[in-house]
């Protein structure tokens, strides 16, 4: 028998497991040129290498099995070019889909350290920029149930306009519904995004720069209460009031915690001296 390759022997040149060559083979897409008519074995030429080499690299930018075989049945130049170009395009896909994912998770990860580096629930006064915010508005009667609704349909639509917001979810309360102390009455939920998305038929909100009262809710939002009068109690004696609507940031919940007295969620109001 001229000089040829056990499965065994390929599976140690190429780097792959006997498993996966002999997969490639029961699919029809590698399979060995000689079988030895006294026992049945197969083995591999070595013209056979460079061809599993060519297959390896075509496995390697994403193709399927499927894919490979149909291209190495009727493959030229030109539709070799063709395969590759797709390739590219798909591969360039994938890393815009996996660096908005890396931005999403350092601003995740930069709200978590936030709050560790805060004074917890205590009333700070803060200076914010500019924040643009995907939004949508909540069904009456905008309590909690309505507003895990709206969330869903929020992420929804961001994820199907492909919009680059961050790994944050948020709830708006309006300034008349803080001054009535109906601070479970939600006006907007929303999604803040890394930048604004110009000449889109999306519902896009601005909130602007400039100096907020911040704190700290631990705990679930039926208590949510108790940390707004409190906020409002430090505003008054402090001598500001409220120029706005209040802007609520999960920063825990049950991606972080396995309890919802552990949660925490950022408010943030606008204020102006009296």
């Amino acid at each position: 028998m001229n000089l040829c390759f056990s499965v065994g022997e390929m599976a140690k040149l190429s780097g792959l497991s006997k498993q996966t060559l002999i997969y490639y083979d029961r699919e029809g897409v590698f399979t060995p040129k000689i079988v030895n008519p006294e026992n049945g074995y197969r083995y591999y030429t070595p013209d056979q290498l460079e061809e599993l080499d060519s297959i390896l690299i075509l496995r390697e930018t994403g193709l399927s099995l499927k894919e490979i075989k149909a291209h190495r049945k009727h493959r030229s130049r030109a539709s070799t070019v063709e395969v590759l170009t797709t390739q590219k395009e798909e591969v360039q896909q994938k890393i815009a889909h996996w660096q908005a994912v890396e931005k999403r998770l350092e601003h995740k990860i930069a709200s978590i350290e936030e709050f560790a580096g805060s004074s917890k629930t205590e009333t700070v006064f803060v200076e914010c920029g500019k924040e643009y915010l995907f939004a949508q508005k909540p069904d009456q009667p905008a309590g909690l149930l309505e507003v895990d609704i709206a969330l869903k349909r929020l992420l929804r639509d961001a994820s199907e306009h492909n919009l680059p917001f961050f790994y944050q979810i948020g709830n708006m309360v309006a300034e008349q519904n803080l001054k009535a102390g109906q601070f479970l009455q939600f006006s907007y939920v929303f999604l803040p995004l890394e930048k604004p998305i110009p000449g889109t038929q999306i519902k896009m909100l601005c909130k602007p720069a400039g100096l907020y009262a911040q704190t700290y809710h631990i705990g679930n939002y039926q208590t949510m209460g108790n940390t707004y009068q409190k906020l409002l109690a430090r505003l008054t004696t402090a001598g500001y009031e409220i120029a706005g609507p209040s802007y609520e940031y999960c920063i825990f919940d049950c991606l972080t915690t396995q309890t919802s007295a552990e949660y925490a969620t950022k408010i943030q109001i606008p204020i102006i001296k009296r």
